[in-house]
């Protein structure tokens, strides 16, 4: 799981850099109008990307279900829901930072790349896994 966790980590560090390698090899392919548009609007997509994490996070964790039964996998299901929100929400906090590389490579502007490189990678660290949330996860739920 760590791997995974730690990949999801380190791509949009591979989209920055990625982005600045290529750079030298492209050029700016729309005119003028048509980028501001699509730049609005993947600026409002990441925008809406940001905060539907949290509650698609929150959704997946929320999720009614036996708490005290094994799966088939022998895994606690709260674990698993835990696991898996953690990973969709890194996931979806990943795509921010592909906004931000899509921008740059329609556009060459190393703001967009920059700037929603950083929220990406702030967005996966805040939402990175720790003990400190299964604890309470497991006082919340009364587990055991």
């Amino acid at each position: 799981m760590r791997c995974i966790w730690l990949f999801l980590l380190l791509s949009p560090v591979l989209y920055l850099l990625a982005g600045l390698y290529l750079e030298p090899t492209f050029k700016v392919s729309l005119d003028k109008k048509t980028l501001e548009t699509v730049k609005m609007s993947l600026y409002i997509i990441a925008f809406v990307t940001l905060v539907g994490t949290g509650y698609v996070r929150n959704l997946i964790l929320s999720r009614q279900g036996k708490l005290h039964n094994k799966t088939r996998t022998g895994k606690d299901p709260l674990l698993q829901r835990y696991f898996v929100s953690m990973i969709v929400a890194m996931a979806l906090s990943e795509s921010i930072g592909i906004y931000g590389l899509v921008l740059f490579f329609l556009g060459k502007d190393r703001t967009d790349l920059y700037l929603l490189t950083l929220i990406s990678a702030a967005t996966m660290l805040f939402y990175f896994p720790r003990k400190e949330h299964l604890r309470l996860l497991g006082q919340h739920f009364s587990i055991g």
